[in-house]
């Protein structure tokens, strides 16, 4: 790159192809900080990551002091066979853990290590209000949200400053929940699952954007972070909300056990399960959300 590399503002990020990492890259190099996606694939040129092997090759990338760690299996790729849940898991423990032991081992460790997590932490709490104070749930999600959140806790230096994003439903229109979702909307064929009670905690992308910014900026937030508007809404509404947008019809609905049926363990816990949370620690550090309302976020995602 032209510009002149600042200890300070050099970025290491994983996952940069994903959904949040591809939009997070040229926002954070439009505020200037120098950005290298660790690549899997082996390059003399460029810094790359063997997860199998536990190597991380920086190949002339200046030591990061920003580490931000977005890479995993996706999670709705598939039914959690066992097999299926181990692969989900490696890909988020393992590839954890070798960047635990990356800066650890670092002469000049990062001041900051950004590790993506989930609400799914907190599990189905049915309406109950949850926040980052909250224990964490029983189910799959729940224990691996737990674990990778406790590999990062196994970081040594007291100058590394840890965040764990427990992100929500990220919404976009090309990629994620929403991108799944528009084709039946869009023919009509849109609607509720299950009882449609249970309470969908979202986020619009730039907001996500913005608040990895704003976590980045402000060093008091540490620990787990909730990721999600302030205003989260049951199925039943966003579904409705959705097909207004659009205006189509939101008369069908896709049954409880019709989803069990198709999706097994994984159609419970991210499809009928209900976590309604609170953006606690974002709102009282001063963060202001662009699109708090599915209304809006909708409507910016969509034009």
């Amino acid at each position: 790159m032209s510009k002149t590399a600042d200890s300070n503002n050099n970025v290491l990020i994983t996952g940069a192809s994903g959904l949040i990492g591809s939009a997070l890259v040229p926002l954070l190099e439009a505020q200037g900080y120098i950005v290298h996606a660790l690549q899997r694939t082996p390059d003399s040129t460029r810094p790359y990551w063997d997860i199998e092997k536990q190597q991380i090759h920086l190949n002339g990338c200046p030591t990061p002091n920003i580490v931000i760690h977005l890479a995993g299996e996706n999670i709705a790729s598939s039914r959690w066979t066992t097999k299926a849940k181990e692969k989900i898991t490696n890909s988020r423990i393992q590839s954890t853990q070798l960047l635990v032991d990356f800066i650890n081992n670092s002469s000049m460790p990062p001041s900051l290590f950004i590790c993506a997590s989930a609400i799914g932490f907190y599990g189905d709490r049915g309406q109950q209000p949850v926040d980052e104070g909250t224990s964490k749930g029983k189910d799959f999600v729940s224990e691996l949200a737990d674990k990778w959140e406790l590999t990062c806790q196994q970081i040594k230096s007291p100058n590394t400053r840890v965040v764990n994003l427990r992100t929500g439903i990220v919404l976009n229109k090309k990629e994620g929940a929403l991108a799944k979702m528009l084709p039946a909307f869009n023919m009509g064929f849109g609607g509720k699952i299950g009882s449609g009670k249970q309470v969908m905690s979202w986020i619009d992308l730039k907001d996500e954007l913005n608040a990895i910014l704003f976590i980045i900026k402000h060093s008091t937030l540490v620990g787990p972070i909730n990721l999600v508007s302030p205003h989260p809404v049951n199925n039943k509404t966003f579904s409705i909300i959705l097909a207004n947008i659009l205006k189509r019809p939101c008369i069908l609905s896709l049954p409880a056990f019709l989803i069990t049926l198709l999706f097994g363990e994984m159609g419970k816990e991210l499809l009928l399960a209900s976590t309604n949370v609170r953006p606690t620690k974002l709102l009282k550090a001063g963060f202001k959300f662009e699109y708090e309302l599915l209304e809006d976020s909708l409507k910016h995602q969509l034009k």
